[in-house]
């Protein structure tokens, strides 16, 4: 009498006694309690009790509870609710009055030499102020600057010639190859808190690579070397920022033990880099199998990252829990993906002169309410837009279908931005949020090369124009795939804009 089951009895929770089960026959025209009908509606009631128990339980043991209620202004609450808000003032007039101050004219960094390659890509340490380029289309070099252990700068007489580019910092040594891609490198990217480098390659008749390296310790072309399984290119890489910092949850976690995070958009899938403390490096694919290419990557917070596909899809992943989602849906494909002031908001690039600014918080996809009863004003994607994109009422079959894709999947921007690029993917944009600056290298040949916006009224503040001598070559080196706020070492705050410039490297300062 312990509960066990008998066949053919049924046991009473409730008076701790076996009841033998009536069959259907013996129980019809009775209201028996323990007939077989009933006891399987009761075994019914068990099943969907128990599992709503374990769904219960299972979510309190995965549930998070926050140690410190004080650590919900991280959330950016205050943001939400509007508490401290800036004032117009400082989205508006302040931002142009300083992007007004920028200088049209270039300042060269780094000027072309006869005997060099145009630089193609670059980064800059941030501490020893090294210029680390891909000059050409595979070789990886390094400028160091003049420091104060150098030789000093002769006197020169005024009646003398006198060269100019003898007076710069970056054109007393020389430089120092430190390694060879296969093929034409696709990123270059300067991991500053462990002082890595980490260079990627687009892949041809050999598979593309991922190259690692310590230049300033280690000697010229050594460093690892990753090679990925069923990538048929590289497109692009993004580290992890130093700036950003784990919440309280993750300060003592294995994840916040890795030094440096490195992703890189391989293919079909995302490959995943991490650093320990000790130097080793190790890789995960994070993201596999896409249907589509992976083209931009960028860091939205200290565990999350954006993908920015070939098909216009933008994903963020997780490091946390390992899984990716697909949040936006730009309408074309995506060349360059950047944080804008929060870790919500982001600004995407894209082909056929697309510079948008979305909030991953509120996508605002198209309703699916009647297009009689659809507000069209309220909508980007509006009658207007379309005009716009085919004037005269020409291309009428095209027109209907896009109209009727953009009602339906196209996410909607809360800004847009003057742009020119129709068809070329390495045009560079960077952002920087304290100024509320955005810089977006143009297609030259509309004869403008760098326009500065402001990103919260997404209207143009300055205009910056190709150089008397540059050569509009398209699919050459003169397209800008470097573009940089680089802030100053004084405590006024001011930053420079450093470009790709006329074969060489220039900065626009203010």
């Amino acid at each position: 009498m312990n509960g066990q089951p008998i066949p053919g009895y049924y046991w009473d929770t409730e008076k701790k006694k076996y009841f033998k089960i009536q069959s259907q026959n013996a129980a019809r025209g009775f209201d028996l309690k323990y007939s077989l009908d009933n006891i399987r509606k009761e075994e019914r009631k068990e099943r969907i009790q128990k599992a709503a128990t374990a769904r219960s339980n299972k979510m309190r043991k995965e549930r998070v509870v926050r140690r410190y209620p004080n650590s919900f202004a991280q959330t950016n609450i205050e943001r939400e609710i509007g508490f401290e808000r800036r004032s117009f003032y400082l989205n508006g007039p302040w931002t142009d009055a300083a992007a007004f101050r920028i200088d049209s004219d270039p300042k060269q960094v780094i000027s072309k030499r006869p005997c060099h390659a145009s630089i193609r890509i670059f980064d800059r340490d941030p501490v020893s102020k090294t210029i680390y380029a891909v000059q050409g289309s595979n070789s990886v070099k390094m400028q160091r600057m003049r420091t104060e252990e150098d030789a000093p700068v002769m006197p020169t007489d005024p009646s003398d010639y006198y060269d100019p580019q003898l007076s710069n910092a970056y054109a007393f040594h020389p430089w120092d190859e430190v390694t060879r891609t296969t093929s034409i490198a696709s990123s270059l990217t300067y991991l500053p808190a462990t002082g890595a480098l980490a260079v990627t390659s687009f892949g041809s008749d050999r598979p593309p690579e991922v190259w690692l390296s310590d230049p300033e310790r280690d000697p010229p072309y050594v460093g690892q070397k990753f090679t990925p399984r069923d990538c048929d290119s590289i497109w692009s890489a993004a580290a992890r920022p130093s700036t950003f910092s784990p919440s309280p949850g993750l300060a003592n976690s294995i994840a916040a033990s890795y030094t440096e995070h490195l992703a890189v958009a391989a293919s079909h899938s995302m490959i995943l880099f991490t650093r320990s403390q000790a130097g080793v490096w190790d890789s995960t694919v994070a993201v596999k199998s896409l249907d589509t290419d992976v083209l931009a990557l960028e860091w939205m917070s200290y565990t999350t990252v954006a993908l920015g596909c070939r098909d216009g899809t933008i994903r963020l992943y997780d490091t946390r829990s390992g899984g990716s989602s697909h949040v936006l849906t730009h309408p074309y494909p995506i060349s360059q993906l950047k944080r804008a002031d929060d870790e919500s908001r982001i600004i995407c690039s894209g082909l056929q002169d697309t510079l948008f600014l979305y909030d991953i918080r509120s996508p605002r996809l198209s309703r699916n309410s009647s297009r009689k009863t659809f507000n069209y004003n309220n909508h980007h994607y509006n009658e207007q837009y379309f005009k716009t994109l085919y004037p005269g009422n020409r291309d009428m079959p095209k027109r209907r279908k896009l109209n009727h894709k953009a009602f339906k999947n196209w996410s909607q921007p809360i800004l847009t931005f003057p742009h020119a690029n129709r068809d070329e993917l390495d045009l560079n944009i960077d952002v920087h949020p304290r100024l509320g600056l955005l810089a977006a290298a143009q297609d030259v040949s509309t004869g403008t090369a760098i326009r500065i916006s402001n990103i919260w009224t997404g209207k143009t503040v300055k205009e910056i124009k190709p150089h008397e001598n540059h050569r509009v070559q398209k699919g050459g080196w003169e397209a800008i795939r470097s573009l940089k706020f680089v802030d100053r070492d004084e405590e006024d705050g001011e930053a420079d804009l450093w470009s790709c410039w006329n074969g060489g490297i220039a900065k626009f300062t203010w």
